[in-house]
């Protein structure tokens, strides 16, 4: 039993986000790019429950980064998921002091086929003003009663400085995470 627990702790209990502070530049992520591109950058202010202080950074057009994850290949079972765990979700965005910015997330629960999506969520923060407190803020959604047949989890998220600067004075995006509950 015990073994059992431990097992389905490192399947389950941890984030499934590759790279999510670009400690590894762009690796596992598709990345989709305006302005200037995505830059990485440190952090402005801590996060101390991040796991790097580094970030992602947006320039004056839309840039998205989206990563699809295969609960199978993670080391889940099909019995597993469909007993519908709950599957929570973070992101922490912000910006620079002296340009706002504005930031989007789009998560999907998907079908075998990667096409049916089981559930969703969706979140389109309020714009960051300009000569802001640089602070990051924490966007989070746990995902529960979803149905059978989930095998993969769509993260995108994106953003955008709303001064039109070129260069990357973006939303800065960090600490992506995924995580699947082991059932108790």
């Amino acid at each position: 039993m015990l073994l059992e627990l431990r097992i389905k702790m490192t399947v389950f209990e941890r984030n499934l986000i590759k790279n999510p502070c670009g400690e590894e530049r762009y690796r596992y992520w598709s990345v989709k790019s305006g302005g200037d591109g995505w830059n990485i950058d440190n952090n402005h202010i801590q996060i101390p429950e991040a796991y790097s202080q580094k970030c992602f950074v947006t320039s004056y057009r839309w840039c998205s980064k989206e990563q699809l994850i295969n609960l199978l290949a993670e080391g889940a079972t099909e019995d597993e998921l469909d007993k519908q765990p709950e599957i929570y979700v973070c992101d922490w965005y912000g910006t620079r002091s002296d340009c706002g910015g504005v930031y989007e997330i789009h998560v999907t629960l998907l079908d075998a086929d990667k096409s049916t999506v089981k559930a969703e969520f969706k979140c389109e923060a309020p714009p960051i003003p300009q000569w802001n407190d640089a602070s990051y803020h924490k966007v989070s959604h746990n995902f529960r009663n979803y149905g059978k047949g989930v095998r993969y989890v769509n993260f995108c998220h994106r953003g955008k400085d709303t001064k039109f600067w070129a260069g990357h004075y973006g939303t800065r995006i960090t600490n992506s995470t995924v995580i699947v509950k082991a059932s108790s």
